[in-house]
């Protein structure tokens, strides 16, 4: 079984969301519960931004894809800006070959603190 792990915090502006593990079927009702968790968590009203830090997985699969585009969705209904943090290749090549990287806007690094 593949392991992972949803923290969150919220800052001035935004709620960071940190995912480590794999993104897989196996793990994909842990990470929607977390990013549930987390949304509904929020100060009100909600921070204008949702930062989905995923620099800690190693692999994301097609139902992790599909769980992006759905807070994606969630976030734009909300009003809220989605930045997805990656970095390494099994996060951004799923991303590319899928031409999500096109749909997200993709950072290397988490932006600092306001």
């Amino acid at each position: 079984m593949t392991s992972l792990k949803v923290e969150w915090t919220y800052r001035p502006g935004a709620l960071v969301v940190t995912v480590t593990g794999e993104v897989d079927a196996g793990t994909i009702g842990r990470l929607r519960d977390g990013l549930e968790a987390a949304r509904t968590g929020a100060p009100v009203p909600p921070p204008p931004a949702v930062v989905l830090d995923l620099t800690g997985v190693g692999f994301i699969g097609s139902s992790g894809l599909a769980l992006l585009v759905e807070v994606s969705e969630e976030c734009a209904a909300a009003g809220q800006e989605l930045t997805l943090v990656c970095a390494s290749r099994p996060v951004l090549r799923p991303l590319q070959l899928t031409g999500l990287d096109e749909v997200f806007t993709i950072t290397g690094t988490l932006p600092p603190a306001p």
